[in-house]
């Protein structure tokens, strides 16, 4: 499968476009607000294993457009607020939310209070994330749920990309071993050498890798090459990242789909 060629698969009453990634991974997303099917593929799928992939799970894709459908139904807007069919992103890939209360006791109500009885499941086969909350729809809840997981998949992933960008650009210098996330009022990263951590703002969890591997590589040429003129800073940019002004636009914009 080429590049920029469409494929699209046909059931009764149900279109299913293909896109196709660099990636190990197989899975069904929808598009909010309509909950517009699409499967994402490596390039590498035979067609025919696609089209069997999706056949085998019609009824649950069904299912699942029904609560989305039903829940946009109320709003179009596309701000998410942690409930039962909202869309939130997760390094660029969009997962579908489905808020479920806990066993409610006086033990798990008090606990829910501190936000601390939360608890998140991903269904990585139809991108749909399972938030376990003491309140059903409860923004605070919800959100704590979602990032209890989101945080620890953004840590893991995010290292690997952060090495091999220094490599091309700092070839000397050792990214910290630790990657942590948290609230972040006015900075998207900052590195702690001294403590051997780079922490990100918990909102960039949303963003392509790309977008999160250019707010750290921006701060590492502020470190590494404070001295640096707007030709060598763009140089820089463009070995660790080279689509790094598309990024740059993308975190400017606070209407972006993945600003939280």
């Amino acid at each position: 499968m080429e590049d920029g060629q469409i494929e699209v698969i046909n059931f009764p009453g149900l279109q299913v476009p293909i896109r196709r990634e660099p990636s190990a991974e197989t899975y069904l997303a929808l598009e909010p607000p309509d909950a517009l099917p699409y499967v994402v593929a490596p390039k590498t799928a035979p067609i025919e294993e696609v089209v069997a992939f999706v056949q085998q799970r019609l009824e649950a894709l069904h299912s699942l457009r029904a609560e989305m459908l039903k829940h946009y139904q109320k709003s179009k807007s596309l701000k998410c607020r942690f409930k039962t069919g909202d869309v939130a992103h997760l390094l660029g890939r969009p997962f579908m939310l489905r808020s479920n209360p806990l066993n409610t006791s006086k033990k798990t109500v008090k606990a829910a209070r501190t936000l601390t009885n939360i608890q998140a499941a991903m269904y990585s086969e139809f991108s749909v994330i399972n938030l376990f909350v003491a309140q059903a729809g409860n923004y605070d809840q919800g959100k704590a749920a979602f990032m209890s997981y989101a945080q620890k998949v953004f840590s893991i992933n995010i290292k690997s990309l952060l090495t091999q960008c220094m490599e091309r650009v700092f070839p000397g210098v050792t990214v910290p071993s630790k990657v942590n996330s948290r609230p972040m009022r006015n900075a998207w990263v900052v590195i702690d050498e001294e403590r051997d951590v780079v922490w990100f703002s918990e909102n960039l969890i949303p963003y392509p890798p790309h977008a999160v591997v250019y707010a750290y590589l921006n701060e590492a040429i502020a470190r590494y090459a404070p001295d640096a003129n707007e030709g060598q800073y763009q140089e820089l940019m463009v070995k660790g990242v080279p689509n790094w002004q598309e990024m740059k636009a993308l975190l400017a914009d606070p209407n972006n789909r993945y600003a939280l």
